[in-house]
């Protein structure tokens, strides 16, 4: 019994001892690449994302395309790998391909976002810190990521739109150029001095530092309402200045105007009674 023994773990030594012998060094080589390999391919990477942050790739596609590509280096790895060992690619494709078809209807929403995204970056639709109306949504463009669009409105709220909602709605670049056109309408009382109020309005533009010179401001009477003249002063300012000059206007516009005796109509409600009706 005691020699049955002896003979078999003899045998069990002898077939790991040919294993190593025959496979040993395969499988130490393989694991020595997979090694080598994992430090490449960060070194790889580290050099890809240096040369996409000095050139003129957009700062949201740099992970996007940096993530890509380490997948890909990694994937031809793993062929590398298991090809030394013999292990049948075919089978390992199949199941690949049925991991990844998985995934992307698990996620096909994020999928097509992230595809939005990237249509979106290359076509430059706009960037940082451009204004833009979206939909919408109007405010200064903050981030642009794969998956959505961060916006802060002029009252310093932050808007996160989808980039699925951003490339299917309309879009009004403000900063594409550096001068936009800005039209301020004013009432005034129908008893008003309308040439003197327009020469008020035309003063008060012309004293703001932010108001260009050419073309030159101009105001008009736009329309003829029931209660109220509407005066139409219509300035060019830089796009950075936009904001800066709106509020400008509107408070000092009124209280230039109330200043010179012209009168500002405001809503009114004319209650009447019918005889004999009492008053609540």
């Amino acid at each position: 019994m005691c020699q049955n023994r002896i003979g078999t773990v003899k045998a069990e030594m002898e077939n790991v001892k040919l294993f190593f012998e025959n496979y040993g060094l395969l499988y130490t080589s393989t694991i020595i690449i997979a090694f080598l390999g994992i430090l490449t391919i960060r070194n790889i990477i580290r050099i890809v994302e240096k040369l996409l942050i000095g050139s003129t790739v957009d700062a949201s596609l740099i992970n996007f395309i940096s993530t890509i590509v380490k997948i890909l280096l990694y994937l031809a790895l793993l062929f590398i790998c298991l090809g030394r060992l013999n292990v049948p690619l075919n089978g390992v494709v199949s199941a690949l391909s049925a991991i990844t078809l998985a995934i992307g209807l698990a996620v096909q929403d994020i999928i097509g976002g992230v595809a939005n995204g990237i249509m979106m970056v290359t076509s430059k639709l706009f960037k940082v810190n451009d204004y833009v109306d979206i939909g919408d949504y109007s405010g200064s463009v903050k981030e642009i990521k794969l998956l959505h669009t961060v916006l802060v409105t002029p009252d310093n709220k932050t808007i996160t739109i989808p980039n699925k909602v951003v490339f299917s709605s309309s879009i009004t670049n403000y900063s594409e150029y550096k001068v936009r056109r800005l039209d301020t309408i004013f009432g005034i009382d129908y008893d008003s001095n309308v040439e003197k109020a327009k020469r008020v309005l035309l003063e008060l533009a012309s004293s703001s530092p932010l108001v260009l010179k050419d073309p030159k401001p101009m105001i008009v009477v736009k329309e003829l309402k029931d209660s109220e003249i509407d005066l139409l002063l219509r300035v060019w300012v830089n796009s950075k200045d936009y904001w800066d000059l709106t509020w400008f206007l509107n408070e000092k516009g009124l209280d230039a105007l109330v200043k010179e005796g012209i009168e500002v109509p405001y809503p009114q409600l004319t209650l009447s009674y019918r005889k004999g009706e009492k008053k609540k």
